[in-house]
């Protein structure tokens, strides 16, 4: 990865977790990147919440950078890429703007974005990986291969015992399934401590780390290793 201001941590071989909150696998050459939610702030303004006009062109920044940095052979949109079908338009102007670029763009049809008439799928495998957005529940895949969805906004709040909390957004990681955190710079995204299950992995994407959460015993305090 070329020099930049991003961290990245290898969470199992060959498979990168940025704090830009996207994930590089390496063996594919492939950027996963979920929960987008383009137009978000336009789409709120346009129901009469008067969110500030910001977010898509940081959106479009850090995705130009993560190109840049990977050289991705694909990309991939994990679903909920706009946030209404109002936010379409800012992101075709994006997409027409890369296809000069030597990346390929595979979209994955959202809860948001399911009314979008962009060419899209429900789901696509690559190698043992098996996309779909996670909406839709469990889906049917390949034996042995390893879900990778969105959707859930996981986050991890962090508690240091003397009343200070933070929360940040998180991947959720077993040896069956990879959950990313939100892409959008508006996502809270949803506490992900108590949902854990038994073998489930916590990495917290801060902006400058990445970094595994350890679990004590007590959930009334969390720390980081």
């Amino acid at each position: 990865m070329a020099a930049s201001k991003a961290a990245r941590i290898e969470i199992e071989p060959g498979v990168w977790l940025d704090t830009r909150r996207a994930l590089f696998i390496e063996p594919l050459g492939a950027l996963v990147i979920a929960d987008i939610h383009w137009g978000f702030a336009a789409s709120h303004r346009l129901e009469g919440n008067l969110l500030p006009m910001w977010g898509d062109d940081q959106i479009a920044q850090t995705l130009l950078q993560l190109i840049k940095d990977y050289h991705p052979a694909e990309m991939i949109w994990l679903g909920d890429s706009l946030h209404r079908v109002t936010g379409c338009r800012i992101a075709e102007i994006f997409l027409r703007e890369i296809s000069v670029l030597p990346v390929a763009v595979s979209i994955v049809i959202g809860n948001h974005d399911r009314k979008w008439s962009i060419p899209a799928t429900t789901s696509l495998q690559r190698g043992k990986y098996f996309f779909h957005h996670g909406d839709r529940g469990l889906q049917e895949k390949p034996a042995g291969a390893v879900e990778v969805i969105g959707h859930f906004h996981p986050a991890v709040s962090l508690y240091d015992g003397a009343g200070a909390r933070v929360r940040l957004p998180a991947l959720v990681q077993s040896p069956e399934r990879l959950i990313l955190p939100a892409f959008s710079p508006w996502a809270a995204g949803a506490a992900w401590n108590e949902n854990r299950a038994p073998g489930e992995k916590i990495w917290a994407v801060a902006p400058s780390r990445v970094f595994a959460v350890r679990f004590p015993q007590s959930p009334a305090r969390t720390v980081t290793s």
